[in-house]
């Protein structure tokens, strides 16, 4: 038999070979499929750890997914994502925010958004809102708002069934009592407020979203909401640039996934081979294609996850009135007819660096924004998810048929989800001489003329004045609407302030947002048809003005198509009444392949960002995960928000490196106690 010192010198041999083969093995490759904030994450993450090879495939022809900055000139419009939602701390910033920062686009302190007073018009009549209606307006506004946002952390239910009660409750309080028409109206400013909440929280309906969803929602910390000055695809164009591999126009068709890893094959027929995916695709795309984009088939609950979960639509659309010359001249906004929600007309990352220098975008338009606030007459859950006797007999108010419901009976069923048509804003980006992408200040949310430099180079004298004034009667307006009835006190946390009279816009650029089925129709019909019915607006509304020399008869269109977009087919997720915080666990839980039965397992925690499963205890017999997930739907309280997305896209892209570590000190353990069994031999 050899002696020890032979066994200890063949063990050691042993050893080194395995580890020199080890480290010619080839090294780790990942896919990471989709560009959004999440995937750019994920990708990054991967790609600074040194550890693995990883190639981004990305659907469309852009980085960022629903950050969708359209730009032409001097001029951009904000498709898609529009604010930042809190701008976190200094130890767990807002991700994407903090890139923005670091890459100049913006102030580390920058102004909070300010809402502007809407101006509440009725259809069919030139008159203003009384003072009684302006406080039933107020009122019940104000109690949505309480609503909402005083849902206890165990709600139970839809959204929809707290509103009622709410509803109810503001009936029996009296404050609505006496006067004319001011519980119509207050049901009125009820469903205008409905559509707001579904913009908001990209619901079909509050009938159709789990009050305990929203109550878990949460915005981070930093409290200040803005829209950034370059626009947010700027900062995923920032980001994509710095991926070592990343092909767009590679749009996944299979996934074919097992003990050996993943297989991808793309529309465009090239075909990749990989240890893991990281996929960070909507859920649009995953409730629609999951069966036919994974082979084998999900595990059940992650495909229950997936269709309990869901995914709603809201879109904008963009209206650019052409300014008469005897106004001046101003920076046009991107004159195609009408834009699809993939992007195809936005720049590239070269032209993206332009906006971050001097001379980039402001944050919004220059003009002050007016927002007019329609108050059409139809019920609060008209054309909702759960349209039954039970929820008529709910509706806070009947409104009776009248010329206004004959004048909004020339309409289609989608112009009732235009529920607001707002003249300037954040949305609008336009290039001003002189001002730095970071240095300048932020322009807070509906603007004012105080905080940037006007866009004046060409304009006359008449027309800046004129824009005085109109800024200066809105400030009028809004500060006479805010003054309480004679011996009433309005509530001293309502959202809004009705303005008493409407103010005439100086803003080109107006925008309508649209939510839920209206999204849907309106993204189905062709630009005419649109046009024709917002040509209408002013005749159902005749409060509602024009900027000065502009007409209906001389617009630019253009629109977003979220929900039929077959690279998102939806806007952003929510939990629907028969979900739960397990729901987005399991979407967002990692599946691992057995190396010896290719079954599946997977898990998460319920609780925050529903947190990537950790390391398996049952080690190199489940081994690392081989399919994970991540996006805005896979984070429960940062559902439907960009930094929601990056931080699941991060937590994915460590949680994988979490498990090679752990399986090659375990290979290292393994190779550890078989050089001690030797060395006793």
């Amino acid at each position: 038999m050899p002696s020890r010192a032979v066994a200890a010198a063949a063990s050691a041999a042993s050893s080194a070979a395995a580890t020199a083969g080890a480290a010619a093995a080839p090294p780790r490759r990942v896919a990471v499929i989709g560009a959004g904030f999440a995937g750019l994450a994920a990708a990054l993450t991967l790609q600074r750890s040194d550890r693995c090879e990883v190639t981004v495939l990305e659907a469309g022809q852009r980085a960022g997914g629903r950050a969708s900055t359209q730009r032409s000139g001097d001029a951009a419009i904000e498709l898609g994502a529009t604010w930042f939602h809190g701008l976190g701390t200094p130890e767990q910033p807002n991700p994407v925010f903090k890139h923005a920062v670091d890459q100049g686009l913006i102030g580390t302190s920058p102004e909070a958004e300010s809402w502007w007073s809407s101006q509440f018009l009725l259809p069919a009549t030139n008159e203003p809102l009384t003072k009684e209606r302006q406080l039933a307006v107020t009122h019940a506004l104000a109690a949505w708002t309480d609503t909402v946002e005083g849902l206890p952390p165990n709600a139970s239910g839809t959204t929809a069934d707290h509103l009622r009660a709410a509803w109810a409750r503001l009936l029996r309080s009296g404050k609505l009592d006496g006067g004319t028409g001011k519980v119509a109206t207050a049901a009125r400013a009820w469903r205008w407020r409905e559509l707001l909440q579904r913009a908001m929280d990209g619901c079909h309906s509050t009938s159709d979203q789990s009050a305990l969803g929203l109550s878990l929602y949460d915005e981070m910390e930093g409290g200040v909401h803005c829209a950034l000055p370059a626009g947010m695809q700027t900062v995923a164009e920032y980001l994509a640039g710095q991926l070592s591999d990343l092909r767009c126009g590679h749009e996944v068709e299979r996934i074919a996934w097992g003990p050996a890893g993943v297989s991808i094959r793309c529309a465009n027929g090239e075909s990749f081979e990989a240890d893991a995916a990281i996929v960070t695709v909507s859920l649009g795309v995953l409730k629609a294609r999951h069966g036919e984009l994974f082979k084998p088939v999900l595990p059940l609950a992650k495909v229950g996850a997936i269709e309990r979960l869901r995914a709603g639509v809201v879109d904008k659309l963009f209206i650019e009135f052409e300014k008469p010359a005897e106004a001046g001249s101003h920076a046009a906004a991107v004159s195609s007819s009408s834009t699809a929600s993939n992007g195809d007309g936005s720049s590239s990352a070269a032209g993206a660096a332009e906006t971050g220098a001097p001379g980039g975008p402001s944050s919004g338009s220059s003009e002050p924004a007016v927002s007019y606030a329609l108050l059409w007459s139809c019920p609060w859950e008209q054309g909702g998810a759960a349209d039954s006797k039970a929820d008529a007999a709910a509706t806070p108010a009947s409104l009776a048929a009248s010329a206004a419901a004959e004048c909004e009976a020339q309409v289609p069923d989608w112009a009732r989800g235009i529920f607001s048509l707002r003249f300037g804003g954040p949305e609008f980006k336009q290039r001003q001489a002189g001002t730095q992408g970071g240095g300048g200040r932020q322009q807070p949310e509906g603007g004012s003329s105080g905080e940037q430099q006007t866009q004046a180079a060409g304009q006359s004298a008449e027309a800046a004045a004129a824009g005085d004034d109109a800024a200066k009667a809105a400030a009028a307006v809004a500060a006479a609407a805010a003054a309480p009835e004679e011996g009433k006190e309005a509530p001293e946390d309502a959202e809004f302030n009705p303005c008493a009279e409407a103010a005439q816009p100086t803003s080109y650029h107006a925008v309508a947002w649209m939510t839920g089925k209206a999204a849907l129709a309106v993204e189905a019909a062709p630009d005419e048809e649109v046009l024709g019915v917002l040509r209408q607006l002013g005749a159902i509304f005749p409060q509602l003005q024009l900027p000065p020399g502009a007409s209906w008869d001389r617009v630019t269109l253009r629109r977003s198509r979220w929900g039929s977009d077959p690279l998102f087919r939806g806007s952003y997720s929510y939990l629907g009444p028969d979900c739960s915080p397990t729901d987005v666990a399991a979407l967002a839980a990692p599946i691992y392949a057995s190396s010896s039965t290719g079954s599946s397992s997977g898990g998460g925690s319920t609780s925050g960002a529903a947190t990537q499963g950790g390391a398996s205890s049952s080690g190199s017999k489940v081994g690392p995960p081989v399919l994970l997930f991540a996006g805005e739907a896979c984070h429960v309280v940062y559902i439907g928000t960009m930094h929601g997305a990056y931080i699941t896209g991060q937590q994915a892209a460590e949680n994988l490196l979490r498990h090679w570590q752990y399986q090659q000190a375990e290979l290292q353990a393994q190779q550890q106690a078989q050089q001690q069994a030797q060395q006793q031999e």
